[in-house]
């Protein structure tokens, strides 16, 4: 039976595997074994936690197993293992659902998936930030309860989303963070044009970053939308746009949907009217022809 004692494997060791198997044991979840690729980042995983460690997932059998790999290998990965019945498989994608994990459904274990909602990256803050985070939890009567339990042993607040939702709830996710990284670093590129380096940008919006995602969770929705085009501030957007056209035009559309995205949660909290959330779409409409 798999409970809190369970020693746990864990596959993969990049960012999302390190932090979550440092997480583990910082919470006294045992970690049994690393399996990676990578000799170097496997073995500094496995030494840091004191867990034996594996190239590969061929013929693994464990209690319980979860599944840090990218979204398209989980497949082909569980079909190596040897989960034993009564075992526990889980992934950890967000888009995927059980289906993936067929192969050890197959041979009596129980499946299941834990997705951290946030942004992990090589050399980012690792298992700190999962601390306060939300991780989606999807499982039968045994996996469920289990992965539930370690998502809340580490500081994580699981939710639970319904298999037809994992795309739609994967995509809000991504919008926020795997997308939203290429428009912080689009914006950070632009001060180049300034005459300015990339560390000197990076410096100088990352804060604001920090403060809108305060701002997100303490304000909610409506609220947290603000900026020129939640005021209806019409010359400053025919400024932008103008200043793309010559220096950024590969950012001319995305600033358009940007701002047409705004106008209804500004209308929303009541900064503008029907006829200012008008001028807002013309102004927009109007470069776009």
């Amino acid at each position: 039976m798999t409970d809190r004692t369970t020693p746990i494997t864990i596959i993969g060791a990049g960012a999302l595997g390190q932090a979550l198997t440092m997480s583990l044991h910082a919470a006294g979840r045992s970690i049994d074994l690393v399996v990676s690729r990578s000799d170097e980042r496997g073995q500094a995983l496995a030494d840091a936690v004191g867990a034996r460690r594996a190239n590969s997932p061929e013929g693994i059998s464990s209690q319980a197993i979860i599944l840090c790999v990218p979204d398209d290998h989980i497949e082909s990965v569980s079909k190596q293992l040897t989960a034993p019945s009564g075992s526990i498989v889980a992934h950890c994608a967000g888009s995927r659902g059980l289906d993936v994990l067929h192969a050890a459904s197959s041979t009596g274990a129980h499946v299941g998936s834990i997705h951290p909602v946030m942004v992990l990256a090589q050399a980012g803050r690792g298992p700190d930030a999962l601390q306060g985070a939300t991780a989606a939890i999807e499982g039968n009567h045994v996996s469920g309860p289990w992965l539930r339990q370690l998502a809340e042993d580490i500081g994580m607040h699981a939710v639970e989303i319904p298999a037809e939702n994992r795309a739609l709830y994967h995509l809000s996710a991504s919008l926020v963070g795997g997308l939203m990284t290429g428009l912080l670093a689009a914006s950070a590129d632009l001060w180049e044009l300034l005459g300015l380096d990339r560390n000197t940008a990076a410096s100088a919006l990352a804060p604001m970053v920090r403060e809108a995602g305060r701002n997100l969770e303490e304000l909610g929705v409506p609220k947290v939308v603000m900026g020129p085009a939640a005021r209806g501030d019409i010359g400053t957007i025919k400024c932008h746009l103008e200043v793309l056209a010559s220096q950024a035009p590969h950012l001319l559309p995305l600033y358009r949907e940007l701002v047409r995205l705004s106008v209804p949660y500004a209308c929303e909290q009541g900064l503008l009217d029907h006829d200012a959330a008008q001028a807002v779409h013309d102004v927009v409409d109007c470069c776009d022809q």
